[in-house]
């Protein structure tokens, strides 16, 4: 029951609530026929199918129509990101004419999504997610392979299952942004119902996450070479610990005794560009070989990845180029998206500072 649970999630997302929905309609059409034969009996069982009913009805309406938190990315066209348009439409032109979104956002990281409008009635919308930091960071060649890791996702059919899954929690964590289940009858009612549905399906999302990333890194390897894609989770894993050491760390440590905003991520990023894309000791990847892995994480652990490639050994990254944001992005673009990002960020941390955070 609960695998079949899972395959109606994976296949119809926030939708998977319409055939309870439905199963609660019949319930409720059956009671009213035996109303008039069975009197004692419906009123006996009146506190149940309307339970039942108001439930499904109340899932229903904060699934499918509360309004979704909105994004925080910034959505760039051709004009503003040419070279990433460019490098998407080489490696998947499968959606060359198809309805697609790109945006970018604040991390070191990037991410592809497909979204079903109206259960698909009107066609798929991809939208596909790359941060700045990566852009500054990360040289062309990387973020190529990244890029085709994304499109491997897509053309797996990764999107369709894995956001699917995501979109069902996503939309239940959206009911109890809206009825907080510690202050609202629904919103506690709501996380009764859905409590441990919601833990399994994060353990089966997590778990298919993992699988998915082993077999489009795969994929990618295929369009882009091996070595592109090992080079590639290389400079991921050791720019990602570098960032965290130079930037993020010291900056959660600002703000926890801060009484006024510290100097902005993306500020801090430009100050350590050079330190965070030396090219030096592989310290940071080999670590990671050894590290014991989250089991909370939806990533492999990157010796698995790695191995997934062929290599038992760190590869030789070779030299490092010239940052990827002034290849992919216009000339203004990446100095209007930092000063945008950045000029988001004093308007955050004040608010902690203002609850003494």
């Amino acid at each position: 029951m609960k695998r079949l649970i899972l395959q109606i999630i994976l296949r119809l997302g926030r939708y998977a609530i319409l055939p309870v929905v439905a199963l609660a309609c019949t319930i409720l059409a059956i009671w009213l026929m035996i109303m008039d034969r069975y009197t004692i009996a419906a009123l006996a069982t009146a506190p149940i199918v309307f339970t039942i009913f108001m439930a499904a009805m109340a899932l229903a309406i904060g699934l499918l129509f509360l309004p979704s938190r909105k994004h925080r990315s910034f959505e760039a066209d051709e004009e503003t990101a040419p070279g990433l348009w460019a490098v998407w439409n080489e490696l998947d032109r499968s959606f060359v004419g198809s309805n697609r979104t790109l945006r970018v956002d604040t991390d070191f990281n990037a991410s592809i999504s497909e979204e079903s409008r109206y259960a698909g009635l009107f066609g798929q919308h991809v939208t596909m997610t790359v941060g700045l930091p990566l852009l500054m960071i990360l040289d062309q060649r990387a973020v190529r392979a990244v890029i085709a890791h994304e499109v491997a996702h897509a053309r797996l059919r990764h999107t369709s299952g894995g956001t699917n899954l995501a979109d069902f929690m996503a939309a239940a964590e959206n009911v109890f942004l809206y009825a907080d289940p510690e202050h609202t009858v629904t919103g506690y009612t709501v996380r009764i119902l859905l409590h441990s549905l919601l833990e399994r399906l994060e353990k089966e999302y997590r778990a298919l996450s993992r699988e998915n990333e082993l077999a489009a890194d795969v994929e990618a390897a295929e369009q882009v070479g091996r070595e592109e894609m090992a080079r590639a989770l290389v400079m991921m894993e050791v720019c990602g610990a570098r960032l965290t050491d130079l930037v993020f760390a010291p900056l959660q440590k600002e703000v926890l005794g801060a009484i006024k905003a510290p100097l902005p991520p993306f500020a801090r990023i430009l100050d350590q560009i050079a330190a965070i894309r030396a090219p030096g000791p592989m310290t940071a990847a080999v670590a990671s070989l050894s590290r014991e892995h989250d089991p909370d994480s939806t990533h492999p652990p990157f010796g698995q990845r790695l191995a997934n490639l062929g290599y038992t050994d760190i590869p030789d990254i070779g030299e490092v180029q010239a940052s990827a944001v002034d290849q992919l992005l216009s000339p203004d673009a990446a100095n209007e998206l930092t000063c945008r990002f950045d000029e988001e960020w004093p308007k955050k941390v004040q608010e902690w500072v203002s609850v003494g955070r």
